[in-house]
């Protein structure tokens, strides 16, 4: 697991989230995308969307086609997840990689995942996910995403329980939502994936722009890479980004690459 951290992301995550807070819709993992009602009220059944190929938005770069499970009816859910990856060498942080799908008929932004562990009946870990590819997901299209346990020192290697909430967010160009840029090009030399995004979101876009590399195993995702591109200002529609983002030894030969800003 390789993560470049970047204060100015953080910091522009922080607004995105605050301008968003008022639109987000927590839910459990099985529970559906959208408003939330009085318990009084009755509640419609959720319209489940068609289920759509990976990368059915078309945004993301990568030679992987993983067939991915169909998920809850309805729902924004976690379909499958991979083993606590750690994050380094005398580091108590771990990761755990997951994929879900949007099962809603709309589609979202900010897909957001909490996770606890539980082992022997006792909480032992809780963590949050750190952004999702693509980076809006169509009716019906899976993603992958990834959770942060800044502790991971107390899951055990079996008999643990994970669970999850999500949060989203319309998926549409309000001032600092997510905007997903379209790869046009990646290639893995080796050492390195190496290659660019353009924005075809018809609207103008402010960085910095993440670039969000899961490598797999078949269906499975078995590592993932943040990086960031060379370009961290504002660009135009149209306007193109590019990366170079080194695999430190990981090994990727199947890969899905997503790149992301923010709408100004």
């Amino acid at each position: 697991m390789v993560i470049k951290k970047a204060l100015a992301s953080l910091a522009l995550l922080g607004a995105a989230a605050t301008l968003l807070a008022g639109c987000s819709t927590p839910s459990t993992s099985n529970a559906p995308a959208g408003s939330l009602r009085d318990s009084a009220t009755p509640t419609p059944t959720p319209k489940a969307a068609a289920m759509q190929p990976f990368n059915g938005g078309g945004y993301l770069g990568g030679n992987a086609k993983p067939m991915l499970p169909g998920g809850d009816s309805g729902k924004v859910s976690v379909v499958s997840q991979g083993p606590l990856l750690p994050n380094g060498t005398g580091s108590v942080s771990g990761t755990l990689l997951l994929a879900f799908r949007n099962n809603t008929s709309k589609a979202v932004s900010h897909v957001d995942f909490t996770g606890t562990a539980t082992a022997n009946g006792k909480l032992v870990a809780s963590g949050q996910s750190q952004g999702t590819i693509p980076a809006q997901v169509q009716p019906g299209e899976p993603g992958f995403a990834y959770i942060y346990f800044e502790d991971s020192s107390s899951i055990p290697a079996a008999g643990v329980t994970y669970d999850f909430k999500v949060t989203t967010a319309a998926a549409d160009t309000s001032s600092y939502n997510t905007a997903p840029l379209t790869v046009g090009q990646a290639s893995n030399n080796g050492t390195s994936i190496i290659g660019s995004a353009v924005n075809k979101t018809g609207k103008p876009l402010t960085g910095p722009y993440s670039v969000s590399i899961y490598c797999l195993n078949g269906n499975a995702p078995t590592d993932q890479i943040t990086d960031y591109t060379s370009e961290n200002g504002d660009i135009t529609a149209g306007a193109s980004v590019s990366f170079s983002t080194n695999l430190y030894g990981t090994s990727c030969d199947t890969y899905a690459v997503g790149v992301s800003g923010f709408f100004q």
